[in-house]
């Protein structure tokens, strides 16, 4: 796997979503390895990263991914963020190697135990499956930007190399992970046993999207603690400034 560590101190491992790789974290690491060893690296077929061979995006297999570099950087149980997608990849994570976990921090993840939220997904899951099998994944790009609740006239302007490397990166969710990821879930009690810190983070102008309105019921229902940031669902990348204080503030309030 293509990753980066940054800074000394406590790990702090990051794992992004779909349609994004460990680029997405590229200042906020910056800023954020002032007090962590940060841990960022491209999720399988990702940025840089090799597609499995046996097509194997399963949430299990990637969790697992995220095991082999907090056991080669990580001295001791880790804090780990995951954004969107990669908050389900967090959260399994500590259910398969709890002793590597020290606490979840979840931006979003799109918590899905209730059946309004199970509708949501899956009306949304067959929209983009859709697209696909009618060979049209560009069409999914709307289908994305909509349940993140984020005006087209508010999203940061991309450059021609940073539109090339998000179409690779869709690219690879709709032939690889579409099925597998966007499926995971988790059944309450299991959750509610997981022993290990959890807090999750929804976006103040977000939080009527998608993955902000299933995220914050989860977290309700579960009784996990909600952090409000100022800003949409891609916050780590847009205001990076925002996101690490705010991220800061959550680890210091499970570290207390």
């Amino acid at each position: 796997m293509a990753h980066q560590v940054l800074g000394t101190g406590e790990a702090l491992l990051m794992i992004h979503g779909i349609i994004s790789d460990a680029q997405f974290f590229s200042e906020a690491a910056q800023l954020l390895s002032k007090d962590f060893c940060v841990i960022a690296y491209d999720r399988r077929g990702y940025g840089s990263a090799e597609s499995p061979a046996d097509d194997d995006y399963t949430v299990s297999s990637q969790a697992d991914d995220a095991a082999l570099l907090l056991e080669q950087y990580a001295t001791a149980p880790a804090w780990v963020f995951g954004n969107s997608a990669g908050g389900l990849i967090a959260v399994e994570l500590a259910l398969r190697h709890p002793d590597l976990v020290r606490g979840l921090v979840l931006l979003e993840p799109s918590l899905v135990l209730d059946d309004q939220s199970k509708a949501e997904i899956a009306a949304w899951n067959a929209e983009l499956n859709g697209y696909l099998e009618q060979g049209h994944i560009k069409r999914a790009l709307p289908a994305f930007a909509r349940v993140v609740g984020q005006p087209e006239s508010e999203r940061p302007r991309q450059t021609l190399a940073q539109m090339r490397r998000v179409f690779a990166n869709l690219s690879n969710f709709m032939h690889g992970e579409l099925n597998q990821v966007q499926r995971y879930a988790q059944e309450k009690d299991v959750l509610e046993g997981m022993g290990i810190p959890v807090r999750v983070m929804v976006t103040t102008e977000g939080r009527d999207g998608m993955f902000g309105r299933t995220s914050e019921r989860g977290a309700t229902s579960l009784g996990w603690p909600i952090d409000y940031v100022a800003g949409y669902h891609n916050v780590a990348s847009d205001n990076p400034t925002i996101f690490s204080a705010a991220l800061r503030d959550s680890i210091a309030k499970m570290d207390q």
